[in-house]
């Protein structure tokens, strides 16, 4: 990720209370009031990740062995699971109390691992988490778009990107860790196209532009963001540089992948070339656009704009 756009800084937004704050964007890590928790070795931290991406979710000895070790787990998987709730456990119940340091009390109320006939399930008390924390943006701000707010959806998604501040659990080895990476990275991308699709239509085109380059770069292949750069160079008075966007994508398309670009990215790159007035006024946002993201996870992006005036 990058460290220029995507580094969150900012304080904690409640009264000043302690609070555990569980983040798994980036290295996984627990704080409270800055000092860390031990949350013990990789496998056990893995355990956690996985847990947090099921809050309030039971989940089976049988589950937990697959999402740390997959198909070959080891004989004593099942002790191994056991030894690292109990380390969880105990990092969560030993952390004292800010307010008066006696161990076992903790204000507000830390995270748990409780046992049931199914399995074992976490409850995340008054932990902030990260990951859950951007879903709740992301949705706000999917809404502000549908319903037409667009300066609201901006402040959402904004606020959410923040979070993303490196790969879910950077650095911690296990099978279901390593899928939900690629489905994150996939709704990252979505929601930060939906993004520039509400700069383009606020009418802030340079704004759009270094959202697009980073997204680029991490998808070179992709040619909704290629169209939508192209789309917010020419509007910012850049025409030539979209035009050459276009001949290296292009060129990269056909030497790579030996097909041409789509045909809507061909009309646009022939409007560029007319000067045409249209593109000023195009519209990238439909009501069909962000709703069809959401019913799809967010995980494809929607075909590029219809080639017309959108008054």
């Amino acid at each position: 990720m990058s460290s220029v756009l995507l580094r969150h800084t900012g304080p904690d937004r409640d009264s000043g209370k302690p609070r555990l704050h569980l983040t798994l964007f980036g290295p996984l890590q627990g704080l409270v009031d800055g000092t860390p928790l031990e949350l013990g070795p990789p496998k056990q931290q893995a355990l956690l990740a996985v847990l947090l991406l099921r809050p309030g979710l039971t989940s089976g000895p049988e589950l937990l062995t697959g999402a740390l070790w997959g198909d070959e787990p080891p004989a004593y998987a099942k002790n191994l699971l056991q030894k690292y709730v109990s380390g969880l456990r105990a990092a969560f119940t030993a952390f004292p109390a800010a307010d008066t340091g006696e161990p076992g009390r903790v204000t507000p109320e830390m995270p748990s691992i409780v046992w049931t006939s199914g399995g074992y399930r976490l409850l995340t008390g008054d932990a902030f988490v990260d990951l859950q924390e951007y879903e709740r943006l992301a949705a706000a701000g999917t809404a502000s778009a549908l319903t037409g707010n667009l300066h609201e959806a901006a402040r959402y998604l904004d606020d959410a990107r923040i979070l993303v501040t490196g790969p879910l659990a950077e650095g911690i080895e296990a099978p279901a860790l390593a899928r939900e990476r690629v489905y994150r990275d996939e709704r990252f991308l979505a929601d930060m196209e939906l993004r520039t699709e509400i700069e383009l239509d606020l009418g802030r085109h340079r704004n759009a532009v270094p959202y697009l380059y980073f997204l680029l770069h991490r998808h070179p292949l992709s040619e909704r963001l290629v169209w939508l750069l192209m789309l917010a160079l020419f509007r910012a008075e850049r025409g030539a540089e979209a035009l050459r966007l276009y001949r290296d994508y292009r060129h990269r398309t056909t030497t790579e992948l030996g097909t041409e670009p789509g045909r809507a990215l061909q009309d646009l790159q022939r409007r560029v070339l007319d000067q045409d007035p249209c593109l000023m006024t195009l519209r990238t946002l439909s009501p069909s656009g962000p709703a069809q993201r959401a019913t799809k996870g967010r995980g494809r992006s929607r075909a590029p704009a219809e080639s017309e005036c959108n008054r």
